[in-house]
């Protein structure tokens, strides 16, 4: 399954996904600030952190998966297979996140870091930047 960005028009007039590399850079800025974050400001500013950070490593995970899975004999393959697992079990328990800040801030803090291992798992794999 194609899950880039771009389209472009083909021949015949239909639409044709282009793949893009994930943009890893914003990915990691996103992610520090969420580990540099002291309190949010407003319970919308957390809200939306989340939110990009669920989008970015939800992202990461179907780009790390077929990396993991190409060198799944290696370490570096089930070290990422493992992370893989990880993020799915951060995905899964935001649902189970209460309203309080503090408790809605150190799950963000949860995504930031396993999004950095996912980058660097990316990185490691020979996965585009």
């Amino acid at each position: 399954m194609n899950t880039g960005r771009a389209r472009n028009a083909t021949e015949d007039g239909a639409a044709e996904v282009e793949k893009l590399p994930p943009d890893v850079e914003t990915m990691r800025a996103t992610g520090h600030r969420a580990l540099a974050l002291a309190a949010p400001s407003t319970a919308m500013d957390v809200t939306l952190l989340i939110s990009q950070l669920r989008g970015h490593v939800e992202l990461m995970v179907t780009e790390v998966e077929p990396l993991a899975a190409e060198h799944a004999a290696s370490l570096p393959g089930a070290l990422a297979a493992a992370c893989l697992g990880e993020a799915r079990r951060k995905l899964d328990a935001g649902a189970e996140i209460r309203p309080l800040a503090s408790a809605r801030l150190a799950y963000a803090r949860r995504l930031a870091r396993v999004l950095g291992a996912l980058c660097d798992h990316h990185r490691n794999l020979g996965g585009t930047a």
